[in-house]
């Protein structure tokens, strides 16, 4: 039996029909969601600062490819998990040459890890592998099939390896990881506030390196060790404050920090004071 004449898998049938990967910012749905796809047990939800919403990655790599677009200020919407309509696809595999993805002789829906939406109007088409797996032929058929369709629509499709995440990230991604993931219930007695009041001390040393001025500033309010940086992760982790995460956080100098949110309740301190 030839592909055209298989049957859409049930589960990838019922994601069409609820619209799943339909919309854009904050209406975006995507096609498969954390819970419903089996990973490497690095699955993750975290909530960006383009649009907002909740995102669903599968793998640390995808999670690495994700924050260093969505921290990008050119940057204007994310869509993971983005569906290829499938009438595409099976035309693409046709001319191809190549077996449709599928599982127990029903077709899947075939997506892309990240659709990147810029200011100019450009898009970025994203599939996320492991640099291992690029030697795998399903792999490659797949990837080929992605590259196909959107180079067929006039949009770039770049392959995002492990060997893209340098020591750096992998190291912030660590730091900041167990903070970011919103189904990781973290009670911390710091709130917003605390991170104006913070970024308020910081701005006055610009030249300085966050860690070890946070360091001193515990000292000079007789706080507990650690405690201004915790602040300062809490306020990176909830998207307060943003820096580049292509930078360790350990070489972030004062200057090299901005903060997202505004103060609105003057300049007194509270928690962290």
């Amino acid at each position: 039996m030839s592909d055209e004449n298989k049957s859409l898998n049930k589960k990838d049938q019922k994601r069409l029909d609820d619209k799943r990967g339909e919309g854009t910012g904050k209406d975006y749905v995507p096609f498969i969601k954390v819970g419903e796809f089996s990973s490497s047990g690095e699955s993750v939800r975290v909530k960006s600062t383009t649009v907002g919403r909740a995102h669903h990655f599968f793998s640390g790599i995808e999670l690495a490819a994700f924050l260093v677009f969505d921290w990008c200020n050119d940057v204007i919407d994310i869509r993971e998990q983005f569906p290829i309509p499938l009438s595409d696809s099976l035309i693409i595999c046709r001319q191809l040459g190549i077996r449709h993805p599928q599982e127990k002789g029903e077709l899947k829906i075939v997506t892309t890890d990240l659709l990147v939406d810029f200011s100019d109007g450009s898009q970025l088409a994203i599939p996320v592998k492991p640099a291992k797996e690029l030697d795998k032929k399903r792999i490659i058929e797949k990837l080929q099939i992605e590259k196909v369709f959107w180079e067929s629509v006039n949009v770039p499709c770049n392959i995002f390896t492990d060997q893209e995440v340098s020591n750096d990230l992998k190291m912030n991604l660590k730091w900041i990881r167990p903070l970011i993931d919103i189904d990781i219930k973290v009670d911390y007695p710091f709130s917003k506030q605390d991170v104006i009041d913070l970024a308020i001390r910081l701005v006055k040393q610009p030249k300085a390196f966050v860690a070890r001025y946070c360091a001193k500033l515990d000292d000079e309010y007789y706080l507990e060790a650690g405690t201004h940086i915790e602040v300062f992760r809490y306020g990176i982790a909830n998207q307060y404050l943003k820096a580049s995460l292509e930078d360790s956080f350990t070489d972030w100098k004062c200057e090299d920090v901005e903060l997202l949110v505004s103060d609105s309740t003057g300049l007194g301190v509270s928690n962290a004071s």
